[in-house]
């Protein structure tokens, strides 16, 4: 009896050996397959995440070159027919008597005018942005600013004097920060607005603040009309930073902006 009884025995040991073993495999199978396709989503997040990096770089280097011929457009063109037009008002000046106060003013428009031109076609000018103080062109967009008198603006620096920033990454940030500005301008409504930065060894920080009537952040990332903030948001991921855009409606608005130094 004991013989069949062992040879029983040695077989229900085999058999739960061998569902033991498929068990095993089974979940071996399944556990690698999850981790293939865990994979093949990082691959794919990071095929995306580059596809959107590339267009991007090609978006901006669209932009630079329309900013450049804009540049170009208006020193060699705008900035001659102002010219001419001066030339014109001093001729004017000395054939009239009696209206010199009214052509001098005119004059002095004109030559305000084409000072601020020249200001902006710096700014638009890529070969000039790529070696200018970006602290110093965000100070004379402040300025511009403060000439409207429709709204103050002021520029609250603090950290170190030397940023870290790349030549690009400045490039960018002052982009930014220009879009940050037209925004507020175009939509807010405010009385106010700072533009604040700090600059650290580790990163810098930018904050763009404004008092005006405030928004609901994610209907406007969602809708058409929050184009420029995600235009912002792109620009700060093709930089490795991070931005956070906090606003209440009637208590005004902030974009936050981290750039970690590499």
């Amino acid at each position: 009896m004991s013989q069949p009884t062992d040879q029983i025995l040695a077989v229900i040991i085999a058999v739960i050996a061998v569902l033991l073993f498929l068990a095993i495999l089974f979940l071996v199978t399944v556990m690698h397959h999850k981790n293939r396709r865990k994979q093949m989503t990082r691959e794919k997040r990071w095929i995306q995440e580059q596809y959107e990096k590339q267009l991007l770089e090609s978006r901006l280097e669209i932009q630079q070159q329309t900013f450049h011929f804009i540049s170009q457009e208006i020193h060699d063109n705008v900035g001659q027919v102002l010219s001419l037009a001066k030339i014109g008002l001093n001729l004017l000046h000395q054939q009239l008597p009696g209206k010199e106060e009214m052509v001098l003013s005119i004059r002095d428009n004109v030559g305000k005018a084409m000072k601020e031109l020249r200001e902006i076609a710096k700014s638009l000018n890529h070969d000039h942005a790529q070696h200018f103080n970006w602290i110093e062109n965000i100070r004379e967009e402040i300025n511009r600013i403060n000439k409207t008198g429709f709204i103050y603006a002021e520029l609250e620096l603090s950290g170190l004097e030397d940023c870290a920033l790349k030549d690009q990454q400045k490039l960018i940030s002052f982009r930014i920060v220009q879009e940050g500005l037209q925004n507020i301008l175009k939509h807010a409504g405010a009385t106010h607005l700072q533009v604040s930065i700090d600059n650290r060894k580790e990163r810098t920080v930018m904050m763009i603040k404004d008092n005006g009537k405030g928004f609901e952040v994610e209907p406007a990332l969602n809708g058409h009309s929050g184009l420029g903030l995600k235009n912002i948001l792109n620009r700060v991921a093709l930089m490795g930073g991070e931005a956070w855009i906090h606003s209440t409606v009637g208590e005004g608005s902030c974009l936050e902006i981290h750039i970690h130094h590499n």
